[in-house]
This record gives C-alpha cells, structure tokens and sequence, in this order.
C-alpha cells in the first residue's frame, strides 16, 4: 500500500516507518526539512520518499497526498518535548495553525483525490482532561474534556475528521515516551500519585502499521496503550526511569500537586484489533540504557551534581524549600497516622512524609509524637502532633476535629494504633480487655467511618487499616487481640466491596511478627512472651514500605511478608495442629512466668 506519513521523523513517526517498511508498504515522509529530520531520514537510504515542506501551506500539502492510498497523520504541536522546541501552550495561535490549519490543509488535500485516500489521525488521551477522581480506566466512549491548548486541537480535529466523508480512524495514544529521553522540566508536573499508561514507541509503530490492513478499525475510535501491566503510578514510572538513567529517584516535592490529565485506558478492542501490545516499561528501560551506554556511567560519576541541576529546574522544589523558609505550609496531601509514637506507625509516618504527605501523628505519647515530628520536619517534611488516648470513646471526634481545624481534609487515614496481650483469656483483666476493644477495633472504626463521609463528599481518599495475620489464626494466648483483629478484617472487606467505583479506597494490611516493642507494652503479663514471636519478625519500616505502595496501587488486602498470602488457603487444612501445640506452648509459656 502506498501510505504518506506525516511528522515522520518525530518519536511515533520512526517507529511507524520502521514497521510500514517491514510491512512492505510504499512509505512517503512528509516532514519539515531541518538537519535533525534529514539526518533521521538518511538512516533508511532509499527505502522510503521524503517530501519536504510544512502543513501550513496547501501546495505542500498536495503534493505530498498525490496518489498515495493511506495516510497516517502524526505531525502536531505538543505540550513538551516537541521537536520545534516550542510548546502548544506557550504559543497557541502559532500552533493551532499547524494542529488545526495543518489538518484542515491535509483534509481537503485528500478530499481533491480521484479516490481519497483512507486516513489515521493520532490523538491523545489528553482529551479526556482530568479524569483522577473518576474509577479508571477510560473507554473510546466517555466524554471528552479537553483542558490545555494542546488537547482542544486534537478534539477539533477529531471532529473535523469525523465530518470530512473521509474513511477514517482515531487511534487515542496513552504516554509513549522517545527512547532518546530528555529531562524536560515539564517531568515534574505529574503529581507522583496520578495514575498514567505508558505504551512503547515501537508498539505504536506496530498498531500504526496494523490498523492499515485491519477493515475493522474504520469509523473507530481506538484507544492505545500498553495494557494492564503498563497502567502505573507516576512515582513508579518516574523512580525506574530515573533509575534507569543513573540519576536516581528525587524527593517528592519536586514534583507538583495539581492532577494531571492521564489516566488508565481500555484497550480491549485496539489489542483484539490490532495485536500490537508487545513491551512494558522494563523494555523501554532496557532501550533507554542502550541508547545511553557511556553516558549512564557518567551521570552515575556525576550524580550529586546532576541531581542538583535538575531539582533547579523544578519550579516546586525551589517554592517548597521558599514555602519552608517562611514557615508556611506547601499544597501538599494529607495523611494521619494513629499509633505513630513507635513501630509500624512511626515509620509509616516517616514514609510517608518523604513522599510529600504532611504527617498528622496520633498517639498517647506526646513525647515521642514531638521527637517524631522534629525529625520529619528537619528531613524538610511536615508533621503536626495530636496526642490523644483513643481507648477513651471521645477521642476519635476530637481527633477528627482537630484534624479538620488544621488540614481541612485528609487524603489518607493509617488506623495502626493497637497493643497486645498473651495469656489465658480466663485471666485478662476486665479493663484491659475493654481497652483493647476500644483501641484495636472501635477507635480504628471510628476514625474509618468519621472521615469517610468527608473522602467520600470529595470522591477520593484512601484509609488503610493495619491488621494481623492472627485476624486469620486464632490461636492460643491472644483470644481477644486475634478477635478485634478478625473484626477489623471484616469490617474493612465489607467496605471495600461497599465502596467499589467511588474513588475512596479501604485496605487492609496483614503483617505477621514485626519487630516492634508491640508485645512489651505496660500491659503485658511480666515475663510472658509469645511462642516464636521474634520468629521471621519483618521490621516496621518494611511494613511501611508495603503501605506506601499499596497507596499508589490500591488492594483490598496486603500481606507482610508476601509468602504468608497463603495462610488463608491452609489454616484450615492445619488448626487441628493449632489445636494441639497451641495449649502446650500457652502452658509452657505461663509456667515459666510463675
């Protein structure tokens, strides 16, 4: 087939023409005529024809379309990253001349054909504009809000195709990064938690290359990305990248708040279609390592200075550090932490205040809330403390309240605070056992429910409920706290189904033995330990780098460490083993004790 390429020697453009060649189609390039572009067409010698000139001018235009029997129209104005070196959005009216002047241009050029020919218009996800509060992924169908310059061309355009009587086709594009990447400052105006799809160039290419001879793509709207192992956060997209190049990931605020107009897509039908989803992020990274060679080496010998240059050109890095000269709080998430005094709690806290939250702790020990806050706040974080005895009833409301006062609302609630006791259920103290109800089940429930409503009235939010493997085994010695936990299990599961398309996320976290001063609480029997629970203990801050993922990928449960995922499927296959080891070890336990 004899197919003209417009904007052929940008980042999609070589990838379709390396696959239109390998395809055996008749490829003509219509590009402007700079060195960058003549360069990238000497690489293919004579396999293909290349037609100088520029979309504003019709003669141009027409003398490209002459006798050709498809076209794919790649060559647009971007954002960033473009190859004129100059952005939709800094000049509009500029651009708009080419986006949309160039595409009238091209339109009526194939019209004035004796047999127009069929036509592939490249689109963008940005059309959809800011999607983050809605449940992914978007479909061909849903509405299109287009926000910047860049995105109401494509929707003008795409209408204007629609209405031509040309036979026609609009593939949607999900990220597609040049392997040649460029550490544009435009990099850091992706909040770290906005979901994104990335999909490989040369999969781009090889859909591009596809739809020609596929019958069923016309008259469609296709949306294009990666697939389901390509949907990412940005922060996970961000960080390997960074990675990959040497550099290394950057602090959190760098990087800006607003949300972003990307998002998730389903592209069921364009891989039924056109079986073109091939790479994933780990691809490209090999690609881009390649294309670097020497040079990651260098940047890896350079890396203090590299990282220096490029947080200065983050606009939100250097307001973030004028914001903490003043004293002032940045535009930054929320979350609150209970039981942030020790354990999974503080370094929950920790984490996720160098991943740009503001840290609202929670704890009894005012203290070590204070201690905590000092060290967030000397790393260049933001903390605030509450102190608050969540086994008295009141102080849930009083925490909500307060929390309210200062932030207005949360983006995330770590229910962590709880405490431990081993021993003969016959034996625990009344008030003890009272108290552990109030702080492991009906504090967490509280909190849950009381801010619920507020991320639900927004449409976002994630609350994270950090339970136990005993929740799954109760066993011997810890009746009660193995109860509340099984309650917070459910609780937190019947939420989550309750929930499903809100955008407000429940979780549970489930770790095993941590090593914590958990089961040396006040309240621990003197003396009574608990049979192997320093057995494979994972450390908290392990525990709170699950949490921080989980935040970016939401689930309904975790597991700490991943391998007890199967104790579900085998306790019941094994209690009878519980039922008696179980009683020898509590026996053991409590003799030695006396």
């Amino acid at each position: 087939m004899r197919v003209l390429v417009t904007g052929a020697f940008g980042n999609v453009g070589l990838s379709a023409l390396t696959e239109l060649l390998k395809q055996g189609h008749q490829v003509r390039c219509f590009d402007l005529k700079t060195r960058a572009n003549e360069r990238a067409g000497r690489r293919f010698g004579r396999a293909l024809e290349v037609v100088w000139g520029d979309l504003r001018r019709p003669a141009d235009v027409g003398r490209a379309v002459a006798g050709q029997e498809a076209v794919i129209h790649l060559a647009f104005i971007i954002p960033k990253l473009s190859a004129t070196g100059i952005e939709s959005e800094a000049q509009p009216d500029w651009a708009a001349a080419i986006n949309v002047g160039g595409t009238r241009n091209l339109v009526e050029a194939m019209q004035a054909q004796p047999q127009p020919p069929k036509l592939i218009f490249s689109s963008s996800l940005h059309v959809y504009g800011l999607t983050q509060e809605q449940p992914p992924p978007r479909t061909s169908s849903d509405p299109v809000q287009p926000l910047e310059h860049y995105a109401r061309h494509k929707v003008e355009c795409e209408e204007m195709i629609k209405a031509s009587g040309l036979t026609w086709s609009i593939f949607r594009f999900a990220a597609v990064l040049p392997i040649a990447m460029k550490l544009d400052p435009g990099m850091f105006d992706v909040p770290l938690d906005n979901r994104i799809e990335f999909v490989h160039t040369r999969d781009v290419g090889l859909a591009l290359a596809n739809g020609l001879s596929c019958p069923e793509v016309w008259g469609k709207t296709l949306l294009i990305g990666g697939g389901p192992q390509c949907q990412l956060y940005y922060r996970d997209m961000a960080s390997q990248i960074l990675d990959g190049m040497g550099v290394g990931m950057l602090p959190g605020r760098a990087f800006g708040a607003q949300p972003f107009a990307t998002d998730w897509l389903d592209t069921t039908e364009s891989q039924r279609l056109l079986d073109y989803q091939r790479r994933t992020l780990s691809d490209y990274l090999h690609d881009m390592a390649a294309l670097l060679g020497f040079r990651r080496r260098m940047i890896r010998l350079f890396r203090p200075g590299v990282r220096r240059w490029l947080l200065g050109r983050s606009p939100y890095f250097a307001a973030s550090r004028a914001i903490g000269s003043a004293g002032q709080r940045g535009p930054r998430k929320v979350a609150l932490v209970t039981g942030a005094s020790s354990g999974i709690g503080a370094a929950t806290a920790r984490r996720l205040a160098t991943e740009g939250y503001a840290v609202a702790l929670v704890a009894r020990r005012e203290e070590r809330l204070h201690a905590l806050a000092g060290e967030i706040r000397a790393a260049g974080g933001e903390a605030s403390v509450i102190a608050a005895d969540l086994s008295d009833e009141a102080a849930g409301q009083q925490v909500f309240d307060k929390v309210r006062a200062a932030y207005g609302a949360i983006d995330v609630l770590v229910n962590s605070a709880g405490f431990g006791w081993y021993g003969y259920g016959a034996e625990m103290p009344w008030p003890l056992a009272r108290q552990m109800v109030e702080v492991n089940a009906l504090a967490a429930m509280r909190l849950t429910l009381l801010f619920l409503s507020d991320m639900l009235a927004r449409g976002r939010g994630h609350i994270v409920n950090i339970s136990s493997i005993a929740g799954n085994l109760p066993n011997q010695g810890i009746a009660l706290y193995s109860a509340t936990k099984s309650f917070l299990d459910n609780f937190t599961t019947s939420l989550y189904r309750e929930l499903a398309g809100t955008g407000v996320h429940v979780s549970i976290v489930k770790p095993g033995p941590v090593a914590t001063e958990f089961w040396d609480a006040p309240t621990q029997v003197p003396g009574l330990r608990i049979p192997g629970e320093r057995l494979a203990a994972v450390r908290p801050e392990a525990v709170a780098q699950r949490i921080g993922a989980l935040l970016r990928r939401p689930r309904r449960v975790i597991y700490v460490p991943r391998w007890l995922g199967f104790v579900p499927w085998v306790e019941p296959a094994l209690s009878w083993l519980l039922d008696r080891l179980g009683p020898l070890l509590l026996r053991r336990q409590v003799k030695t004790a006396r």
